[in-house]
């Protein structure tokens, strides 16, 4: 599973989170519950944290 800042694609889901517009692609949608982005100084930049047993 990856993040990318990009526009979303016709076939995206197009959610408002925190003001956020944020689209997901259907086929990783049922991976995305319960996930948090975050900023980490190790990965320096942003993750995907959470739902680990669910993970692809």
């Amino acid at each position: 599973m990856g993040l990318a800042l990009d526009e979303p694609d016709e076939k995206d889901k197009v959610v408002t989170i925190n003001k956020v517009l944020v689209a997901i692609d259907p086929d990783i949608e049922p991976y995305t519950d319960n996930l948090t982005l975050d900023f980490s100084q190790e990965a320096k930049g942003l993750v995907l944290l959470g739902n680990e047993s669910n993970c692809c």
